[in-house]
């Protein structure tokens, strides 16, 4: 019997909308300890993903330098003070931190329904290189969301079952 992504998915899930800073996204992500969530517009449909990526991503292109942490972005942490965090006039960390998830988020997002398999769930973030999948029902609306620790304790709990016959 196939497991099902309802039986898989975390839910509630913690997103944020397309005008959030990116520091208070970086912040959500520090906090719950995430690497990325989903994006929703006002009718809870997902419109995008943000992850730590997207922000590193953004921070090297003004900065010329990567950063490993994208909460130390907003907090002048160590590694920061070791780069010019001016560009014309405006501190880079205030530029990064007021700018918009939807500027930043990945838009082209793929989703599963509740009823899709795990074997499935799977198959799409293997091969589209993806750390998670929102689920939504069937109406479009955001229910839950898969990651890869998802499936690894999906994984461990199917093998323990099977151990113990």
């Amino acid at each position: 019997m196939a497991v099902l992504a309802k039986e898989v998915m975390k839910s509630p899930v913690i997103s944020v909308k397309p005008d959030t800073s990116l520091k208070r996204a970086a912040e959500i992500l520090d906090e719950n300890r995430f690497s990325g969530m989903p994006v929703i517009d006002d009718q809870d449909n997902v419109i995008g993903i943000i992850s730590e990526t997207d922000i590193l991503r953004y921070t090297q292109q003004i900065i010329g330098q990567p950063l490993r942490d994208p909460h130390q972005v907003f907090t002048k942490g160590k590694e920061v003070l070791h780069v010019d965090i001016t560009h014309r006039g405006v501190e880079v960390i205030e530029l990064v931190a007021s700018t918009t998830v939807e500027t930043l988020m990945t838009a082209d997002v793929l989703s599963v329904k509740e009823d899709t398999s795990l074997y499935e769930v799977s198959r799409l973030m293997y091969d589209n290189g993806i750390n998670r999948i929102p689920v939504i029902d069937e109406k479009g609306k955001l229910v839950g969301i898969i990651t890869r620790a998802d499936l690894i304790r999906a994984m461990v709990q199917k093998w323990e079952t099977i151990n113990e016959k």
